[in-house]
């Protein structure tokens, strides 16, 4: 047995003072993530359509979506140290900008390509914004409420995604295919105003020690040598993959092609997934809180993994929609992944960690749709007459399904502190020095 230290003797030193968590301002940062989220998923329902209107692949079809997270998994670690320096309101006020202009220019897009570059300036803000407001939620919960704290802005999230299909489904039947993405500059821009009221927050590390005495490479290596990091991070890569792969890509594609539904049904559906899983993820934020974070994830994992291989079976709208419903309260298990991950991250180098965290998971966001959409172009049942690739077939959803499956299991020899703290309030004794098993 190889034991590895997932901890030095900084873990529990002081990260700066940091403002005590305050209701108020969890709401706030909340908030602007709606808005956020409101915007991406006003465009979900008609992207790949939008896209495929351009008379590309189902391959080139998942790399506008992927070209969102490409960016984002090369400027996610940037953002991280910039967060280091400069004050992250800033920051996430720098992302809004982004996201609000590259909407504008998307709408306008004339060529593939230029939908492409649009996409890829929406995912540099997305980076800025994102990176930031994870460092700050991180640095303001504390370990007791971490979860209820966390889940809370994971819930809102989930609000944007709830609604933002549905409105991004009625504006592109109302007013034409590239509504949705002016709608989603004006949402990003009503974010920055609350945004500006947020309270300022000292970095996690002096920055002058930081410098003297690691590089950035060694910061990134300690972060990576905790094992339940790695593993954390491996099963939130698996849910971005089939979120983005599965939800995003293949679920409209399956839709419009092989069911004939228009973008307002689409966006119906994305619609009750997404509210199936809000209404599952918010309180499991504070249930892990008190019986461990590992257990509802690897539960998440594997539930999800299952509702994924009934999907394409759907054969109507009736049953897609019920289909999605599961899947999406499978998913919402997942509400305790962010405290899971700042849990097992070390404490004293959070703005690395966070920016880890994203980068892996934007990785899953990059292969899910390029990979699905290639699996669904090579297995496609051509259609006489149509002017797309084919009916989608049930090949990729088994991919991604099976890698949902290897996340779980190998998250099994990862450490809860969550559940470990409760243990020992409960046999009265003092929380031990974290450290990380593998067997």
């Amino acid at each position: 047995m190889v034991l590895l230290r997932e901890d030095d003797n900084t873990h529990h030193e002081s990260i700066g003072s940091v403002p005590e968590p305050s209701l108020l301002t969890v709401v706030n940062l909340s908030v602007v993530t709606f808005f956020v989220l409101l915007g991406l998923s006003m465009v979900a329902p008609i992207l790949p359509i939008y896209a495929e209107s351009f008379d590309v692949s189902y391959t080139l079809v998942g790399f506008v979506i992927s070209s969102f997270a490409l960016t984002r998994v090369f400027l996610d670690i940037p953002a991280g140290l910039l967060s280091r320096r400069i004050d992250k309101k800033r920051i996430m006020i720098g992302g809004l900008l982004l996201l609000a202009v590259s909407s504008v220019l998307a709408g306008l897009a004339s060529t593939y390509w230029l939908l492409v570059v649009a996409r890829m300036m929406e995912g540099a803000g997305s980076a800025l914004y994102v990176t930031a407001a994870n460092v700050f939620l991180a640095q303001i919960a504390g370990e007791e409420k971490r979860g209820q704290w966390m889940s809370m802005y994971m819930g809102m999230l989930l609000l944007g995604s709830i609604f933002g299909p549905t409105f991004g489904g009625v504006l592109a039947d109302a007013f034409g295919i590239t509504a949705p993405f002016f709608a989603y500059a004006v949402v990003a821009g009503v974010g920055i105003i609350p945004t500006l009221a947020l309270p300022r927050l000292p970095s996690s590390r002096n920055k002058q020690e930081s410098e003297e005495r690691d590089s950035i490479s060694r910061d990134i290596w300690q972060v990576l040598t905790y094992p339940s990091f790695a593993l954390a991070t491996f099963a939130t890569f698996a849910l971005f993959f089939i979120r983005t792969g599965v939800r995003s890509t293949l679920i409209p594609l399956l839709s419009a092609n092989n069911l004939g539904l228009g973008s307002g049904a689409i966006g119906l559906v994305l619609t009750l997934a997404g509210i199936a899983t809000a209404l599952v993820i918010t309180p499991m934020g504070g249930i892990s809180d008190r019986i461990g974070r590992k257990g509802p994830l690897i539960g998440c994992l594997l539930l999800t993994a299952t509702s994924i291989l009934v999907l394409p079976m759907s054969s109507d709208i009736t049953s897609l929609m019920l289909h999605m419903t599961i899947y999406g309260a499978f998913v919402g298990l997942s509400g305790p992944i962010a405290a899971y991950v700042t849990d097992v991250s070390p404490q004293d180098n959070l703005e690395i960690a966070m920016a880890m965290y994203r980068t892996i998971s934007d990785m899953g966001y990059v292969v899910g749709p390029s990979l699905l959409g290639y699996l669904a172009d090579i297995t496609a049942i051509p259609v006489s007459g149509e002017t797309h690739s084919g009916l989608i077939s049930g090949f990729p959803f088994a991919i991604a399904a099976m890698l949902l499956i290897v996340a779980a299991l190998a998250l099994v020899k990862a450490r809860d502190p969550a559940r470990e703290r409760r243990n020992n309030r409960v046999n009265g004794q003092e929380e031990p020095e974290l450290r990380g098993e593998i067997a």
